[in-house]
């Protein structure tokens, strides 16, 4: 199936950037630009600093507006991962830690871009867990580990809800993937909401899984938040997922399906495989239930793009869609779209940044829905960074709810369960 993407902003109205705030129209995820805006505007007093959204409907992209001392003066910070019902990691790292010498050559601007793609590995990093809706900001407490200690692997987000519920957490795991010292030992470095501080476990690896010894965890792509589970994602190879609240995980690993080979055949001359480029053309997302890999098969016009869902029983992939799309500029292979998001409620609709804005794009029927115009200070990033947007779903309790952890969220719990407990007498007694 073969589907003309249109280039020009002129073929196609673009639609208005509206602001969807109140809950009758809030959309049900966002598509959250993953660099906040620092707001110097009036400095709120230490515990009472709160985040805003800036909140629009997909392809329309959304932002997150933080205080600009929250973290450190000259904060570099970046939005890493999500969890499966709206709750937000945050981190900050400290730029005035480069070296004088680079701080002297480089532009504040670069320093900040160095510090989020992790070429400053040796910086102080302030982790914040947030509400995107309420505002709310948890700051974890700093690792007991040095900066070099932890190096540059992505932290994912999980939450638990109480048995049997939909609503709310009631505890949550910041997790990582990392080294036991200098050995080749895997550990899961992890700080647990309930018990307020970070521990380590080492990493239980089974014999079945021998391809994980070569994984190369992607430091540009976000931590998924999947069933019970995280997954850190090799774009070249696979994805491997860890139950971070057990006090004895053990991986579980998933190759990428077999055509995920990029041979140089396929991909103009380009050798994508290890990459940088690879994270513009390759995604991992969860929707409908279902873990979900979409991948562009080519560089080269018509561009090919596949989308495979994965099933948890068998752990295997199946292709969903496969389609053509062709494009009018004749510069075809700089002008090759970039995955910008798969949609988390429905798997046939993924997000494509093509130039100056945000394309989505229905697989199953081949066709253009809607286009929007990216803002200029976020297009002029495609030129630095390929991972520019990271879904967020926003469950309609997610307004009304805290963090857990905290004192207001603990005080929520003890009514909840002294409700529950009044109940259960007065059901004892009928």
């Amino acid at each position: 199936m073969f589907l003309p993407l249109r280039r020009l902003a002129g073929e196609i109205s673009a639609p208005l950037r509206r602001s969807l705030r109140t809950a009758a129209s809030r959309p049900p995820w966002a598509m959250v630009y993953k660099k906040p805006e620092l707001n110097a505007s009036g400095a709120p007093p230490p515990g009472r600093q709160r985040a805003s959204l800036d909140l629009n409907e997909a392809p329309c992209v959304s932002q997150l507006s933080v205080p600009a001392d929250l973290a450190y003066p000259e904060a570099a910070g970046s939005v890493r991962a999500a969890s499966c019902d709206g709750l937000l990691l945050l981190d900050f790292a400290d730029t005035r830690q480069f070296p004088p010498a680079v701080r002297k050559l480089c532009h504040k601007s670069l320093l900040h871009e160095m510090a989020v793609s992790g070429d400053g590995a040796q910086l102080d990093v302030a982790r914040f867990v947030c509400n995107p809706l309420s505002g709310q900001l948890l700051r974890l407490p700093a690792p007991d580990t040095d900066a070099a200690k932890m190096g540059t692997a992505p932290f994912g987000l999980l939450t638990q809800s109480p048995e049997a519920s939909h609503g709310p957490p009631d505890r949550f795991v910041v997790a990582q993937l990392g080294r036991e010292g200098d050995s080749s030992s895997r550990v899961v470095r992890r700080y647990l909401s309930d018990a307020g501080e970070w521990d380590e476990r080492e990493l239980l690896a089974p014999s079945t899984a021998p391809a994980w010894l070569a994984m190369q965890i992607d430091t540009d792509h976000e931590v998924l938040a999947f069933g019970d589970r995280l997954w850190w994602v090799d774009l070249s190879l696979g994805v491997c997922s860890v139950d971070p609240f057990s006090d004895r995980p053990e991986h579980r690993f998933v190759q990428l399906p077999d055509c995920s080979a990029l041979p140089a055949s396929e991909t103009g001359g380009l050798a994508l495989a290890g990459s940088p480029m690879l994270s513009r053309y390759r995604r991992l997302g969860v929707s409908e239930g279902k873990l979900r890999y979409v991948q562009l098969r080519n560089i080269q016009q018509p561009f090919q793009i596949g989308s495979f869902s994965l099933d948890v029983e068998t752990w295997s992939w199946t292709l969903d869609h496969a389609i053509k799309i062709a494009e009018t500029s004749p510069d075809h292979i700089f002008n090759a779209p970039w995955i910008a998001a798969i949609d988390p409620f429905k798997a046939n609709v993924m997000y494509l940044q093509h130039g100056g804005h945000v394309v989505a794009l229905d697989m199953g029927k081949g066709e253009e829905i809607w286009r929007s115009p990216l803002p200029d200070t976020i297009a002029r990033q495609m030129k630095r960074r390929s991972r520019l947007f990271l879904p967020c779903v926003l469950p309609a309790w997610l307004a009304s709810s805290y963090i857990p952890g905290t004192l207001a969220s603990n005080k929520a719990n003890s009514k909840r369960k002294t409700l529950a407990e009044m109940l259960v007498r007065v059901g004892q007694k009928n």
